[in-house]
């Protein structure tokens, strides 16, 4: 395992980031303050590679143990362990590991997919839909006319899958994917580094 890759991860979640602010930007499309809708679907998948630079923190912090077993309560399945719901407002909540959130997780509500006509179009968040139409109408027709840019689901998986295929490409619960990446990075650091050992600025959150 190559702890590079990991790296080249954060820096293609950085683009992610930078792409979608801008397009945030300039369409006024964003979450309902406090939203955490999406992270209440109990059906989340990424893969390993995805989930990678989000395990070597969890190493570096020596908080392991404890996401491990809490996604073990789970039997690796259902809602993601590190969402963390508002006991007051229901549908809203938090991620408890944000700035290293895998791809479908940055990706929601504002990336686009191809249609079999070829033409682009957002996957709209039903939250959009159900609060904000017109501003929502007004994104469609900017992409419609290339008037504005927002990453596309297939090409941005494609393009981190491609950076290590063999741990990018099979998509899994969270919390499944947790535990396997977890299995497997600390056979990485057992037969090399310790977890004090691990590169720190590499990994350094998007900003």
């Amino acid at each position: 395992m190559d702890l590079g890759i990991a790296s080249q991860v954060m820096e293609s979640y950085t683009q992610i980031d930078q792409t979608i602010a801008a397009f945030q930007s300039a369409t006024h499309l964003d979450c309902p303050p406090g939203c955490g809708w999406c992270c209440e679907n109990p059906e989340v998948e990424t893969t390993i590679l995805e989930i990678l630079p989000l395990v070597i923190e969890l190493f570096r912090q020596e908080t392991v143990e404890f996401w491990l077993q809490r996604a073990a309560d789970s039997q690796y399945q259902g809602q993601c362990v590190f969402y963390q719901p508002d006991p007051s407002i229901p549908g809203n909540g938090r991620c408890q590991v944000y700035p290293w959130r895998p791809t479908i997780c940055r990706l929601f509500g504002f990336a686009t997919v191809t249609q079999k006509s070829g033409q682009v179009q957002l996957a709209a968040c039903v939250k959009h839909k159900a609060a904000l139409p017109a501003i929502l109408a007004q994104a469609q027709g900017a992409i419609a006319q290339n008037q504005v840019q927002a990453p596309n689901f297939a090409e941005v998986t494609q393009q981190i899958t491609n950076l290590d295929p063999t741990l990018g490409q099979e998509r899994m619960p969270i919390n499944t994917a947790l535990r396997v990446a977890i299995e497997r990075f600390g056979l990485y650091l057992q037969m090399t580094v310790q977890p004090q050992d691990l590169p720190t600025q590499e990994l350094s959150p998007p900003t």
